[in-house]
Parts: C-alpha cells; structure tokens; sequence
C-alpha cells in the first residue's frame, strides 16, 4: 500500500479481466452527507474544511466586533462583566487562527498541493480525512468548553478543563492534516520535478507546514502543562495570571507570521498567470519563502518565562530580518506585473493586496522591536498580528478567486470577488489599524486582570477602528460564500479546464478533477510552469527566457 492509499478495487478488477474471468465492477462512491462522511478522496476533504472554516471565521470576527464595540466606551457600553469580555476576547483570537484562517488555508491545500505536483490523491487520504472530523469535533467541544464559562479567563473548572482538552484536539487533528500536505510535496512529485520546480503554493505548504509541526506542538505542551495544574488547582479561576501568557505567544511575532505564509504562495502562482508573464527569478521566490518561514519560527519567544527576551538581540534582529524576504518576494512579484499584460479578474489585485498586508505588518513587527519607540507591551503587538489575520484572508480570497473554477467546476461570481476587493481591503486596514494606533498612544492590552484602561482617547478610537474592520472582515466572507455558493452547488458557467491559461499542473486535468485526478498524460516537467512551457515552446519574445525556451522545447519533443 502507497502513500495515497489508492482503492485496491480498481487493480482487482482489471487483474480479473486479464484472466477472463468475470469480474463486478465496483460499486459508485455513495453522495451526501453518507459519500462526505466515509470519503478519502482530498477534494471533497478540502471543500469541508473551506465550508466550515469560513464560517467559524466568520464568527470568531463577529467576536471581534463585540470586543471592539465594548471597547469603544467602557464607561458607557457596559454591557459585558471583565470576566466575559476576556474570554470573549481570547475565543475571538482563537477562534480566527484555529477555527478559521489556519484550517481554511489547509483546506485549500489539501484540494490543491496534490493536483500542483501532478499526484492522484493526497498522501495518507484517510488521515486526512480524520483530521478534518476530529478537527470539528474539537471545534465544537472548544466553544462548548467556552460556552460553559471556561476558557482563560472561566470560572468553571470542567469548562476551564474542556477547552484546554479541546484545544488540544483541535491541534492534534490539524497536525494530522498538515502531514498529508507536507508528504505529498515531498514524495508523490512526477518525474522532473524537483523541488526546485514546486509550484509556489505547494512549495509555501512545504514551509509553512514544517513551521507548524515544530510550533504547534509546543503550544499543545503548553495546554497540557496548564491542564494538569488548572485540574490540580495550582491556578486560581477567574484571575489566571500565569495562563494567558503562556498561550499569548502563538498570537504575536514572530509565530504570528507563521500563518502567513501561504499568502506569499497563494500570491506566487496567481500574479504571473495574471499577469500572463513567467516569472523571471523562480529560485529568489523560493528562498524568499523559505527565509520568511524560518524567521517566523516562534516557541522560543516566550515571553511569560523570559520577559527580558524582547530586548535580546535574536528577537531585534528576526524582528527587522523578517522585513527583507518579504519585500524581495513582493519586488519580484511587481516586477513580473510589470512585465506582463494583467488580466481584469479580481484575484489579481487580491493577492497583490494581500502580499502588501503581509509587507505592513513586517514593516510594523520591525517598529515594535525598535526600543526608542517604546511599543513593547502596548496593543502595537495586537496590530501586527490583526494585520496579518486581515492580509491572510484577502490572500485566502485570491486563492478561492483563482482556484474556485477548479475546485467546483463552476466559475464563481467575478462581480462579487471584485466589490470583495474593496471590502476586505478596508477591513484588514482597520483590523490592524485600530490596534496599532492605540499601542501608538500607549494603550494597554487586553488582559486576565480586567478590560483594559485608556491611557489616551486614542485607545477608544483604536477600539472602534478595530471594530468597524472586524465587521468589513465579515462582511467579506459574507461575499465570498456567496460568491461561491451558486458553484458549489453546481448552478452557473461551467468551467474550462484552464479557464486562466495557467502555467502548473492543476490546469492540465478537468474541472472538477476525477476522482483519480487525471485521466491523460502529464506534460513532462522541465522547469516550475509545465504547461506555459507546452503552449510557449516556440516563442522566443520577452515572456521566455532562453534557458526556458531550450527547456521547453525539450519537453515537448
């Protein structure tokens, strides 16, 4: 048995043929919720994890939106005990990352990484397909554990228990899945590819993946650490001081950063076929990914057990280097803009968007660990990781943008992705904006101890910026449901099996792909876009390099 698991009914009954004998052909895969519950095929496990994620999302920004709105004005706006709002406040933070943003983007990888490397399945399809049950479960148990008062910040002990158990799940199912990804870049590649030639979606997974599996399990060490002493009752309930501290790091830089790696993937493969221009440095891009991944590397950065560790020069130095891959990524990414003969669909300007998010909140990152600008310890921190959550989901929306004709096979509405282009750009602006602008006047972030006390009236203002974002955020993903639902069910333009002329190997099977993935021949690989390299083999313009024309020419002889 390989890696993908394949269905051993399909060797057997073309062994029996062969023999004469008289073979039954297998049953057809059952449908609906039965054919969702038993699949292990990764489209349909993809296409779970998209649904459900964009809507927890949803919900953990709607959280957002009651923090923020409580904020505004404490003394008038009481509506919330302190109690409530911080553990309103951490289920919103834990909500958008482990509910939302981070299994959305493995969703879309588990459909997409195993068509880019021209693979028939993902590797270990069961596993995958675990992981997103086991991941739901642990969702539903997180928010009932909140639901019941616990949570940081609860007041029940078995509510206080079932959300750090529920956690743990959660991380455990997503690891699970993160695995399949990573192993299928690795090993289910065709020949001539190498990982100099990953497509760049594929290649950010394969980052972004081996950041997760060396972060996260810290951060479930950590739980079950809090676990066992909040079960000993070594804390005390309703002021957990030591608790929140221990968890907060996930949540800001560096290891903030780490999710949004993808983005930088997303944005690579969908600004040249944009752009309709090759992308002329390849290897930078790479490299630029792979440097950004390691400068997000973050469990060592924890500042509840060192808090002197922010004025070390490791934290100053990864804080500022973080800057440079991406703005080398995004110069490259412009320049191939520039180059080329932009296409009118919305994903393009998503993603560029996105990446200049993604170059904000490095450049703010880099302005938190300047001492003489005294950030530390403000909501400065909290800003960076809203702009981030904010530029991770525009970069979500460009790849559901590009993707969206193959993963339905339908196209989606290109009217409401391009009114989403001005929604999503307001809203992760003000996401981030609000925070950053209060840590600018010195406010103080949320905490175990109480709702936190304005320094200034900016802090208000910081609050309310941050609410109007998180509800343009929302907003947003209102549009792109609705921008995908009609395909989803199979209603609108059928889609073409390159509907963009794109240049990976997820173009080169039907939409939506079978079951086995591709029933033809892949083109042979000599260089990272297969497919520009088929329909440009004898050009010799300014879209192809020589090198790239030689190649090409090569593969299709």
């Amino acid at each position: 048995m390989t890696v993908t698991e394949e269905k051993p009914e399909v060797g057997a009954l073309a062994a029996a043929t062969d023999a004469g004998e008289e073979a039954t052909p297998p049953r057809p895969a059952p449908r609906g919720f039965a054919g969702a519950l038993g699949t292990a095929d990764h489209k349909v496990v993809g296409r779970l994890y998209l649904a459900v994620a964009l809507v927890l999302l949803g919900a953990s920004l709607v959280l957002a939106v009651l923090v923020g709105v409580e904020g505004m004005d404490l003394s008038s706006l009481n509506v919330l005990s302190s109690e409530t709002f911080f553990q309103i406040y951490t289920l919103s933070r834990v909500g958008i990352v482990f509910l939302g943003v981070l299994p959305a983007l493995l969703g879309l990888a588990i459909y997409i990484v195993p068509l880019q490397v021209g693979a028939s399945a993902v590797a270990f399809p069961r596993t995958a397909a675990a992981s997103f049950w086991g991941w739901l479960l642990g969702a539903g148990l997180l928010v009932g554990g909140y639901a019941i008062n616990g949570g940081p910040g609860g007041g029940r002990v078995e509510g206080v228990l079932l959300s750090y158990a529920a956690w743990i799940m959660v991380i455990i199912s997503l690891l699970a899945g993160v695995v399949c990804v990573v192993t299928t870049v690795l090993s289910l590649r065709p020949e001539g590819m190498s990982l100099r030639r990953v497509p760049t979606f594929a290649w950010s997974m394969l980052v972004a993946g081996s950041i997760w599996i060396l972060t996260l399990p810290v951060l479930a060490g950590n739980l079950l650490l809090i676990y066992v002493d909040s079960d000993h009752s070594l804390v005390s309930f309703g002021v957990p001081l030591d608790v929140w501290p221990q968890l907060r790091w996930i949540f800001v830089q560096p290891a903030v950063f780490a999710l949004a790696i993808p983005v930088l993937g997303i944005a690579g493969d969908v600004v040249p076929v944009m752009a309709r221009h090759r992308v002329k440095a390849h290897d930078a891009s790479l490299i630029s990914i792979g440097l950004f991944g390691a400068l997000s590397f973050g469990p060592w950065a924890q500042t509840a057990f060192n808090p002197a560790l922010v004025e070390q020069a490791v934290y100053i130095g990864m804080s500022f280097l973080i800057v440079l891959p991406t703005l080398i990524f995004f110069g490259g990414l412009a320049d191939t803009l520039r180059r080329g003969r932009p296409r009118g669909s919305a994903a393009l300007p998503l993603a560029m968007l996105a990446m200049l998010g993604v170059l904000a909140a490095a450049i703010a990152a880099a302005a938190n660990a300047f001492d003489p600008l005294d950030l530390q310890g403000t909501t400065w921190g909290d800003g960076v990781a809203n702009l981030l959550f904010g530029s991770t989901l525009v970069g979500l929306a460009a790849g559901l943008t590009y993707w969206g004709p193959k993963i339905w096979g339908r196209a989606p509405s290109e009217a409401l992705a391009k009114l989403n282009v001005l929604v999503l750009l307001g809203g992760a602006a003000l996401f981030g904006a609000g925070e950053l602008i209060g840590g600018g006047v010195g406010q103080t972030p949320v905490w175990p101890t109480g709702t936190p006390e304005f320094v200034e009236r900016g802090g208000e203002v910081g609050f309310g910026l941050e609410a109007l974002g998180a509800a343009l955020l929302v907003l947003g993903i209102v549009l792109v449901i609705l921008a995908h639902l009609p395909a989803a069910f199979g209603r609108g333009r059928r889609a073409a099996a390159d509907p963009w002329d794109g240049h990976t190997l997820e173009w080169a099977t039907s939409s939506p792909p079978p079951y086995q993935n591709f029933e033809s021949t892949l083109p042979l690989v000599t260089s990272p876009c297969p497919l520009l390299d088929a329909t440009q083999a004898d050009t010799t313009d300014g879209t192809m390099t020589d090198t790239d024309v030689t190649e090409s020419a090569e593969g299709v002889r």
